[in-house]
């Protein structure tokens, strides 16, 4: 998977991570706090060494310890929650799905969904007419987001009582 990019939408006003598989057309919406937004978008910042932030020294903290962060792996999503798995040398560790792409992103480590996760939360993306580019496709994609809630992708979240 690729980092594309995390955007707030119209509708929910929440922050939502948009990974796009390297070899396909789907993306996969992940809903993220806007702290989780935060250390992400900061991974992409040239950040000062004298003041790092959490996930800055959770990969000096590894560096030192000679390990290395190989891979953060989403692995299930279960109502809407996605549960993720960061992978370093043999031992593999739960993880946010926020917090390891922003590790991921500060050390080069590869990000990968299960088969099985695309194929339930993932969104197809397909080209258009072949005069049609790239930033038409990705504006026509931000358009539906924009339309999208959280409990779009939980079912019972819109049933029952509300407070």
């Amino acid at each position: 998977m690729i980092f594309s990019e995390v955007r707030v939408t119209g509708v929910a006003d929440t922050p939502v991570l948009l990974l796009r598989e390297a070899r396909g057309d789907r993306y996969l919406p992940v809903w993220i706090s806007a702290a989780g937004a935060n250390a992400i978008l900061s991974a992409l910042e040239d950040a000062p060494d004298e003041h790092p932030a959490s996930h800055d020294l959770i990969v000096a903290l590894l560096a030192a310890l000679g390990a290395v962060v190989d891979e953060v792996r989403i692995i299930d999503v279960v109502e809407g929650v996605f549960t993720a798995q960061m992978r370093v040398g043999e031992a593999t560790v739960a993880c946010r799905v926020s917090d390891g792409v922003a590790v991921a992103l500060r050390c080069a480590a590869a990000i990968s969904v299960s088969e099985s996760v695309l194929d339930r939360a993932g969104t197809l993306v397909r080209p258009g007419d072949p005069g049609e580019g790239s930033d038409a496709q990705m504006e026509q994609f931000r358009a539906f987001l924009d339309t999208l809630r959280p409990e779009d992708f939980d079912p019972g979240a819109g049933e029952g009582p509300q407070p």
